[in-house]
């Protein structure tokens, strides 16, 4: 028996952008639901997806820091990655949060599988 893939939500309002990296993502082994906005993707959260790891651009959810903040008020064990591809936009995380943007877009495919990777072990050593 083989174990369930880890499980992805892509936050991106651009389908230009989000279908091909969702794309990708599968063919890397990870389940990925795809959300075009803050809205969608606290619906998705709010389900039994079995979410794990939220990949979300800033600028689509309306304020990534915003959806994080739920996230954390909710208490959901998932994994947050935040991008942007306005430098100014990561200046300001940056005095904000120590949980800054930590992608740039546009996306390098491999950087955002590393990254959600990193993500994954973070959680596993959480839950020891």
């Amino acid at each position: 028996m083989t174990s369930p893939s880890p499980v992805v939500l892509l936050v991106e309002g651009d389908i230009v952008i989000r279908h091909p990296l969702a794309e990708y993502l599968r063919e890397c082994g990870f389940t990925v639901f795809e959300a075009a906005n803050g809205d969608e993707a606290m619906r998705a959260l709010k389900t039994s997806l079995n979410l794990e790891v939220v990949l979300a651009d800033m600028a689509t959810t309306g304020s990534g820091f915003a959806l994080r903040e739920w996230i954390r008020d909710e208490n959901l064990p998932v994994e947050v990655i935040l991008a942007t591809s306005i430098e100014k936009s990561v200046q300001h995380a940056g005095d904000l949060c120590k949980d800054g943007p930590t992608l740039a877009k546009p996306y390098d495919h491999l950087l955002v599988l590393d990254h959600i990777r990193q993500a994954l072990a973070r959680r596993d050593r959480g839950k020891r």
